[in-house]
């Protein structure tokens, strides 16, 4: 069946799928550094350095061997998580894509307030926008 005779809720249906599809593409490019030991650490390193530049106030702590194992552990769920959502481009998977995403939005602006670098702003409004890119409402082409 051709695109344009779809009904529309199927073509809605496969329109947050796609996005959710390319969603995923970024995370993966974005999360693999996090999961492998050496380039977490210059990943992170990047980070510190960019907070110390821009003069942020907040902290950026040192890291010890337990932080880099739930560093390394976050980036293989992330992996895992995106994944899963281009090999099954459904729906539902990407709509509890955006909804994680504003969980983990409110979880870092709570970080950010309680002290940690401003720098996570800049994920905080990431983490928004993907949820967004998902679900807002498009015309079919």
């Amino acid at each position: 069946m051709n695109e344009a005779a779809r009904p529309e809720p199927e073509r809605a249906q496969m329109q947050i799928s796609v996005e959710g599809r390319r969603v995923a593409w970024l995370d993966l490019w974005l999360f693999t550094p996090l999961a492998l030991p050496f380039f977490s650490e210059i990943y992170i390193t990047i980070l510190k350095f960019a907070h110390f530049q821009l003069g942020l106030a907040g902290g950026f702590p040192g890291f010890a061997p337990l932080h880099w194992v739930f560093i390394n552990t976050t980036g293989v769920l992330a992996i895992l998580w995106a994944s899963i959502r281009i090999r099954y481009p459904l729906r539902d998977l990407a709509l509890a894509d955006a909804y994680a995403r504003i969980a983990v939005a409110a979880v870092l602006v709570f970080w950010i307030w309680q002290g940690a670098t401003p720098l996570l702003t800049l994920f905080v409004v990431t983490e928004i926008g993907g949820a967004l890119y998902v679900v807002w409402p498009r015309k079919a082409v």
